[in-house]
């Protein structure tokens, strides 16, 4: 009877002594070897209920880019990021009129946690984001674009700013699907400008062509100080 129990005993410990340990290797996420399913890290560092999020995910592969030139872990101070970010703007080529591309919050948001993002992803990473600007039954404004860290330089290209996109509500699920996706966008609300990216080498940001009309900016370390 004695070694009976002994045994369920021993086969008790061993149970919780390999939950624990598997627990704990949750740690891993901060280790450069660490690779976590991209569905999860997207919602990973940041992500509100309007759709917006900010993430890892594998390296992007973009005209010009050599992918082996990235250089994470970094560490790079939050305030740089934003104040790097807060000199960007751009020009409507059909209204000539110019606007912030990230304001007050986008900044905090974005400056928090890209400098986390960079600091956990490995050079196999970039930091991808989606800030939704506005919001209502019919469509959204998003921003989209991906982060990483070259020498010497602070890396940013965008996919869309400020696109507009229709959104259909599903009455059977209680989901959104982006119109632009499946119909031709006919909402005269939702017109899409041209728009130019408005970036100064004064203030240390430089362009860089990806051949695929997708706005690439590199922040100098001079772009990152007060000017």
């Amino acid at each position: 009877m004695n070694r009976l129990f002994k045994k369920f005993f021993l086969f008790i410990s061993l149970f919780f002594f390999t939950f624990l340990s598997a627990h704990a290797n949750s740690s891993k996420i901060y280790n450069k070897e660490y690779l976590n399913p991209i569905n999860v890290l997207n919602s990973f560092l940041w992500s509100d209920d309007r759709g917006g999020y900010i993430g890892l995910s594998s390296k992007t592969k973009i005209t010009n880019r050599n992918l082996s030139n990235t250089i994470h872990p970094v560490s790079i101070d939050s305030f740089k990021v934003k104040l790097a970010f807060s000199k960007l703007r751009y020009k409507n080529l059909d209204k000539g009129d110019i606007h912030h591309i990230f304001n007050n919050d986008n900044l905090e948001i974005l400056s928090k946690n890209i400098t986390k993002g960079l600091k956990i992803a490995n050079n196999l990473h970039d930091v991808i984001f989606q800030l939704v600007h506005n919001n209502d039954k019919e469509y959204i404004l998003t921003t989209k674009g991906i982060v990483f860290v070259e020498k010497n330089s602070l890396n940013l290209i965008f996919f869309t700013i400020h696109e507009c996109e229709i959104i259909l509500k599903s009455k059977k699920k209680k989901s959104f699907y982006r119109r632009s996706q499946i119909f031709p966008k006919k909402n005269p609300r939702c017109k899409n400008n041209k728009k130019k990216v408005l970036a100064s080498s004064d203030s240390g940001i430089y362009k860089k062509n990806t051949g695929s009309g997708l706005n690439w900016l590199i922040f100098t370390p001079r772009s990152l100080q007060i000017n």
